[in-house]
């Protein structure tokens, strides 16, 4: 069962064609990392998914409806897509930064929507504080649960740890991890391939608008991989905590 499918997509934008005929399949509750070299297509691939660019040929399908076809209600519904560095201009408080998400359903919030993302992104604390006043941490969870209350199957995410300190880049991954854990489906862009293996169940890496490689993370993330796509030499390394070999650049 697939949560997200692209077939034959070919599309860019005015001046770029970034993909041709890309073809790709992403699995239902699972966290996939979507990773590569800049200017590979990592967040040209997420806008696609979320309509924002319209492929010129082929087609990107959700749950095995074509999104093309669908109103931003209904899109909005089947997903949610916290950006990079995003933020809330206005003074609004969290709560109603939050309750935003509602608005596919019309603003209606049956089942207390609201205050169970709120606890999942353990921000119940912060509900009347104004959004202008949060640290780039609290932003993202706040981000985060506003895309949880449109109750889509599927949540994108594009570099949701940048410019964030090691500690909140951990809380942010974590929670992420437990909401797969919840059946839902992940696709995180990230560049930090550690964070890629630690918590990717699968890894799509791109390189120059291609599908390099694509399935389980332990498999896709190897010294040959690394080598042709980013040109570096890497080792591995054994992390104790994990019970598991890790892949680090060689970094002379």
């Amino acid at each position: 069962m697939y949560s997200l499918e692209a077939k034959g997509l070919t599309g860019g934008y005015d001046k770029q064609e970034v993909f041709n005929n890309l073809s790709l399949s992403v699995p239902k509750g699972k966290f996939i990392a979507l990773t590569g070299p800049n200017g590979s297509g990592k967040s040209t691939l997420l806008k696609f998914f979320y309509k924002e660019l319209i492929p010129t040929s082929g087609s990107v399908h959700i749950a095995g409806a074509e999104v093309s076809s669908l109103s931003q209600k209904n899109l909005a519904r089947k997903l949610g897509f916290v950006p990079q560095n995003g933020r809330i201009d206005y003074d609004f408080s969290v709560l109603e930064a939050v309750s935003m998400g509602r608005y596919a359903y019309g603003g209606h919030d049956e089942g207390e929507t609201v205050e169970q993302a709120m606890r999942d992104c353990d921000i119940t604390h912060l509900a009347h504080k104004r959004v202008t006043e949060l640290s780039g941490g609290e932003m993202q969870r706040v981000l985060l649960a506003r895309s949880l209350c449109q109750q889509g199957g599927v949540l994108l995410l594009d570099e949701p740890v940048n410019h964030l300190d090691v500690k909140h880049q951990r809380t942010m991954m974590n929670l992420l991890k437990n909401l797969v854990e919840k059946d839902l489906s992940v696709i995180c862009v990230l560049h930090d391939l550690l964070l890629v293996q630690v918590y990717s169940d699968e890894t799509i890496l791109l390189k120059k608008g291609k599908v390099f490689a694509n399935g389980p993370t332990e498999e896709v993330i190897c010294h040959k991989n690394l080598y042709e796509v980013y040109n570096i030499d890497s080792h591995k390394i054994h992390d104790p905590s994990l019970g598991r070999d890790l892949w680090m650049p060689t970094w002379c």
